[in-house]
């Protein structure tokens, strides 16, 4: 990625972004909050059928899923939506809310505004020495030292894990 300075042109070369497992999601941090003067951060994730989040609340993030390939179910409160690619959903800040992978494998963009959240996959995520089309991590559960870990990281940031995946499991 070449550095500039908040309010000019910022190029991304994707291939240059380290590579993380975070929680058995492949992503990378294309485009940190650094680089749009704190406006908005974009996360590209990979991921298989299975891969989910905890329920979970932003204080001050909203984020958008942008789906390339496959689909995700996106659950806000109550109300669960699936979208696939070409279609994208958006969770707003302050709204309980979780994700899965719904179709064999999932391509998409998870938009962070503002940024600044980026930093929780950075700081709990595992770098990779692969590249990011390379091979999908199994989805497993998350043991109870990274869950204390997730939850220190996520503190700070203004958000926390409020349960278990809400989604139906059967």
């Amino acid at each position: 990625m070449t550095d500039l300075t908040a309010g000019e042109a910022t190029h991304v070369d994707p291939a240059s972004v380290p590579v993380l497992n975070h929680l058995d999601f492949l992503c990378r941090v294309v485009l940190p909050g650094e680089a749009t003067a704190g406006s908005f951060s974009v996360i590209e994730q990979r991921a298989r059928l299975g891969c989910m989040t905890p329920c979970h609340v932003h204080a001050r993030e909203a984020e958008t899923f942008i789906v390339l390939d496959g689909a995700l179910e996106g659950w806000c409160e109550g109300q669960v939506r699936c979208i696939e690619a070409g279609q994208l959903i958006h969770l707003p800040a302050n709204r309980e809310h979780a994700y899965r992978v719904v179709s064999d494998r999932a391509h998409y963009y998870l938009l962070i505004t503002p940024a600044g959240f980026e930093r929780f996959f950075l700081e709990t995520g595992t770098v990779l020495d692969q590249p990011f089309e390379g091979e999908l991590p199994i989805p497993g559960p998350v043991s109870p030292e990274k869950a204390s870990e997730l939850v220190a990281v996520l503190m700070p940031l203004g958000a926390s894990i409020t349960g278990p995946p809400p989604f139906d499991l059967s």
